[in-house]
């Protein structure tokens, strides 16, 4: 609870998250502009929710600490989980054309958020280009990852989702600035094999199958890689020279 109070305590200029959330590229006086239109949201417990279907879009969210689940449901009442985000992420930008939130997201762990009003953030970056410019960043890596996702469901098999999923996570850390070989992962393997199109019986099978070989162990919410080019390989990469 000690390291959610800080980071909801932080400002912009000072959080650890300013490589990828939006003060990136900023200099310290638009950065102190941005700090004076941000809502920094009480902490999330798990199980609450952040925003959910139906509900009118007003804000981005950027997450400072623990994991949020974004699902939906489909038209026969099948859960979708189109992802999981970690500190400095972005979410809502999906319900910009609508201005409502077609999806759900669910703290699954201990959360704290910064919440972005968007009119005033696109007043802001009227006068902010480069703050503009971070938006459009931030638009775009959506969009990018949604049909990377998509691309990796038609084009990989079991075996290779699972240990994609496992890499997607440690160069998410690594990116952040974390320790990334060995983390604490809240995602149930049930969510995982849904986010996959998996059965949670085939995700536990690949894990074990990971553990056997020494290259990753994921048990109890504790993840560690043992072998990080050998899960690089099996998640469909190529070996390093």
């Amino acid at each position: 609870m000690t390291e959610i109070k800080s980071a909801f305590n932080a400002s912009c200029r000072n959080c650890g998250l300013q490589k990828v959330c939006f003060p990136t590229g900023l200099v310290k006086s638009d950065i102190d502009r941005l700090d004076l239109i941000v809502e920094r949201k009480t902490p999330l417990k798990k199980g609450q929710y952040l925003f959910q279907a139906g509900e009118r879009f007003t804000s981005l969210f950027a997450i400072r600490a623990g994991v949020i689940k974004l699902y939906s449901f489909s038209d026969s009442g099948d859960e979708i989980i189109h992802g999981f985000y970690l500190p400095g992420d972005v979410l809502g930008v999906d319900a910009l054309a609508s201005k409502q939130h077609n999806m759900s997201a669910i703290a699954i762990d201990s959360v704290s958020v910064c919440a972005l009003p968007f009119d005033q953030l696109t007043d802001l970056s009227l006068q902010i280009p480069s703050l503009n410019k971070q938006i459009m960043m931030v638009m775009s890596k959506e969009v990018n990852e949604g049909r990377s996702h998509s691309g990796m469901l038609i084009k990989r098999n079991a075996d290779q989702r699972v240990a994609q999923f496992i890499w997607s996570m440690v160069e998410r850390y690594r990116t952040r600035g974390y320790v990334y070989d060995e983390f604490r992962l809240s995602i149930l393997h049930r969510d995982v094999a849904i986010h996959l199109g998996l059965t949670p019986e085939t995700v536990s099978r690949i894990l074990a199958k990971l553990h056997a070989e020494n290259i990753v162990t994921w048990k109890k919410k504790e993840v560690k890689v043992h072998n990080e080019e050998a899960l690089k390989v099996a998640a469909g990469g190529k070996a390093d020279d």
